[in-house]
């Protein structure tokens, strides 16, 4: 996991936890602090997390002004959060947040979403029409709203955001969309062999299959004094 390059026993931050924390990660904790926008989710993080034994805490944040010091933490998670502020530069805010709160030689996860998946030429159509301003504005005006802001930024701009602060690195967290997951079967046909192509590509060429699919996972090591000597 790319939170291990942080060490163990960390002192993580998740940001924007929501209801459901990221249980996976407490192995590599000493302690646990989640923060999210919703009082809602938060009281449901609370209650998830009633038989977790490590110390560990939930606050109302907002991401782009976190209450924390400079290098308060050895860790930051933050998954499928950022797309949702529907403004550039509130993520940008966002990012550069993350960052600041990292101890130096500490690590930022950021699992965010690619809004350009070449191998989905459906879904990349759809998004260079959406960003398209003309075609855009009209598009957002006869479809449905999403019941959360979702505004995707390219993943060349949110490494050079992150790397403002540190060593980054971009691979593939999941090639297919969730309605490839819930439609495509893996065990007969067409769908078995996409399945093994996606596995191959997954397993095999992680940076190139980041541009490929639709989620993405950028990790941010921290400058500090001994890495930049």
């Amino acid at each position: 996991m790319a939170l291990s390059h942080a060490g163990t026993a960390l002192n993580l931050l998740e940001c924007g936890c929501g209801g459901s924390p990221e249980r996976q990660i407490l192995d590599l904790c000493s302690r646990y602090t989640g923060v999210d926008f919703s009082e809602r989710g938060l009281r449901l993080a609370r209650s998830s997390f009633s038989d977790v034994r490590i110390p560990h805490e939930f606050r109302k944040a907002d991401v782009c002004a976190l209450p924390f010091d400079a290098g308060a933490f050895d860790a930051v998670y933050c998954a499928h959060m950022i797309y949702h502020i529907d403004d550039a530069a509130a993520q940008d805010a966002a990012l550069a947040e993350l960052v600041r709160v990292v101890r130096p030689g500490g690590v930022v996860v950021l699992v965010a979403a690619n809004p350009y998946p070449l191998a989905f030429p459906v879904r990349l159509a759809r998004r260079i029409a959406i960003d398209t301003p003309v075609v855009g504005s009209v598009l957002n005006r006869v479809r449905s709203r999403p019941l959360l802001p979702y505004k995707p930024m390219p993943i060349g701009w949110m490494r050079r955001r992150l790397a403002r602060g540190g060593l980054v690195d971009v691979v593939a967290n999941s090639l297919p969309s969730t309605y490839f997951y819930r439609n495509v079967s893996e065990f007969r046909g067409l769908g078995k062999l996409l399945w093994k192509a996606i596995r191959r590509l997954d397993v095999d060429y992680p940076r190139i299959s980041a541009y490929l699919g639709n989620y993405v996972m950028l990790t941010c090591r921290k400058h500090s004094a001994k890495m930049d000597a």
